[in-house]
């Protein structure tokens, strides 16, 4: 393995190309290539798109480090207390899970045709 970070991985994007993949597991990307065609590749999942193949970050991440994102250790602040379409807590900012916060105008969703 070479010198990539979780961040650095992570900065590539929801998906990379296998040449930076082999780069990050340091090996030839030809190894990788042959291996998908062959259907051998288990490692991550693999994505075709025409004639590309891409590869989820994600699996990369939870591949080399155990699991994709860092929990982070406090909840954050209700980011809807601020909308003027949202009745917030009568307490003051709590985090997202205990805030209770209430859509005060409701809406119906519409699907849409031929959908």
């Amino acid at each position: 393995m070479t010198d990539w970070t979780r961040q650095a991985i992570e900065a590539e994007g929801p998906t990379t190309v296998v040449p930076v993949l082999a780069s990050i597991l340091g090996v030839d990307k030809d190894t990788i290539y042959d291996s998908i065609r062959r259907d051998d590749w288990t490692m991550t999942r693999v994505l075709r798109i025409g004639r590309r193949v891409k590869i989820p970050t994600v699996d990369i991440v939870t591949y080399l480090f155990g699991h994709a994102a860092p929990t982070p250790d406090d909840a954050s602040p209700c980011h809807l207390a601020g909308s003027q379409q949202v009745t917030a807590c009568a307490t003051g900012p709590q985090p997202q899970s205990q805030c209770g916060c209430t859509p005060s105008v409701t809406g119906v969703v519409h699907h849409l045709r031929g959908a």
